[in-house]
């Protein structure tokens, strides 16, 4: 009762976070307090259809500008008269162009306000570079380079949209966002693969890359239907509330010894380590056996098809159910399915089995961001953890496709698919045995964090809250 009497100023001295709300209501509307307690006000409102459908259709042309274009740059240089080890160096650098900013670019986005320019930019260096390709000299000096900014830009995808979507929703509806989201990114995919069919049968490879420029700027346009207003550009970051403790991110080191922070990154290094050389096996498989084009395109499209229902159904069950129960099954259907690989010698029974993977992929792509908003709420460093974990994905890319090339090159693909589905044995074993739970033990308690009054889901941290 002493605490409900008390002043304002009383409050503010120990800290309550009751004194800035009721500071705002007394400061002069021009501050610069009052224009931040506006903001977060206007943010805590649904966001517009608009907004959202510009998030959407953003993901949905960021996936068709990258999803069938590295295939076709491999023919595209070959066609060229380039070696196939120069050709595997352009890809490679395509590659470290990805790698070597994936966590720079996390940071960056926790730092920047100004998000939506930053995808534009982003977008459009990407689309520029690759438009570029059948325009220059094919020389090394002249692909490489434009080859490795491409991946610079695109490296900032991925944290970028995460961030928006958590800056439009906050973390209430972040899951069912990302769901949609991610059903919108894999229908571009599919786009993407059905797109580029079609015009390189009319145009030509050249046609693809051009196609690439038109993407990124539509991608670009599509960013800017999100209003600027519903965005709470401070809740991006996972910085949520108004007092002490709250203003500034964590230490970067002081999160990563966290311990599901540690736990999250070691399994999910280990599931794309098993998770990225196994669609260029089945495929290399699939032609090995004697199958079809369309059974080798088809290992794309069936598992693409999949992730669309995967991915809103994984956003709406994660309140539900929790992070961990959705993403284990994610982390035990891998291993499943890269071990019946190995069973069977059949074409068509391998593009079946690809759906498997559709529903792997399709949980992963939703409950890694949800996971990782838990674990930044209130500390900050969101798109950093991102960048993080995107960098762990990076690297299985490149180590895991060089171990099947030497798997399938000495002891065959069976012996390939052994392997790999021990690793992602491991993986699954590491996750289910220690990760724990994420979830906030109450959708109010998301809710009062978005407005700075709770930073813990915990009992003890509510009550002390409320002394």
């Amino acid at each position: 009762m002493t605490a409900a009497k008390g002043t304002s100023a009383d409050r503010a001295q120990h800290g309550d976070p009751r004194s800035s709300v009721a500071r705002s209501a007394f400061v002069s509307p021009t501050s610069a307090a009052q224009g931040d307690q506006n903001r977060r006000e206007t943010a805590a409102k649904p966001p517009s259809r608009q907004s959202l459908f510009g998030l959407n259709a953003t993901n949905f042309f960021l996936a068709e500008v990258l999803g069938v274009v590295l295939p076709f740059l491999a023919k595209f240089l070959a066609e060229r008269r380039w070696r196939d080890d120069a050709v595997g160096i352009a890809l490679a650098v395509a590659g470290l162009g990805v790698f070597v900013m994936q966590t720079p670019a996390g940071f960056i986005v926790d730092r920047v306000r100004q998000r939506r320019a930053l995808v534009v930019m982003s977008s459009i260096v990407l689309g520029f570079c690759y438009g570029l390709l059948p325009l220059v000299p094919a020389k090394w000096w002249a692909i490489d380079p434009l080859l490795f900014v491409s991946g610079v830009g695109g490296a900032f995808f991925a944290p970028l949209l995460g961030a928006l979507a958590l800056a439009l929703v906050g973390h209430v509806g972040l899951n069912r966002t990302m769901g949609s989201n991610q059903a919108w990114n894999h229908a571009g995919n599919i786009a993407a693969a059905l797109t580029a069919m079609l015009i390189v049968g009319w145009w030509g490879i050249p046609s693809v890359f051009y196609a690439v420029f038109v993407v990124s700027t539509l991608a670009a346009a599509s960013v800017l239907l999100i209003r600027p207003n519903e965005l709470d550009e401070r809740r991006a970051s996972g910085i949520s509330g108004d007092h002490d403790g709250c203003d500034k991110p964590v230490g970067f080191w002081d999160l990563m010894r966290d311990r599901p922070v540690a736990i999250l990154f070691a399994a999910t290094a280990l599931f794309h380590f098993a998770n990225a050389p196994v669609m260029p096996l089945v495929g290399l498989y699939i032609a090995k056996l004697g199958g079809s084009d369309r059974q080798v395109a088809a290992v794309v499209l069936v598992a693409q098809s999949v992730m669309i229902p995967v991915a809103l159904a994984t956003g709406l069950l994660c309140d539900r159910w929790g992070r961990k129960p959705i993403f284990a099954i994610g982390f035990l259907v891998l291993p499943l399915r890269i071990f019946l690989y190995s069973l069977t010698a059949s074409p068509s029974m391998l593009v079946a089995l690809q759906s498997l993977d559709g529903i792997g992929a399709g949980i992963y792509g939703v409950v890694v961001v949800a996971v990782c908003a838990d674990l930044t709420r209130g500390k900050g460093r969101f798109n950093a953890l991102q960048g993080v974990i995107a960098t762990a994905l990076s690297v299985g890319g490149v180590i895991g496709p060089l171990l099947a090339g030497f798997l399938v090159q000495h002891v065959g693909f069976a012996a390939a698919f052994y392997v790999f589905a021990g690793v992602a044995a491991l993986a699954a074993v590491l996750f289910v045995g220690w990760m724990p739970e994420t979830r906030p033990a109450s959708r109010a308690d998301v809710g009062l964090s978005e407005r700075g009054l709770v930073l813990s889901s915990s009992p003890a941290a509510v009550a002390k809250g409320s002394e």
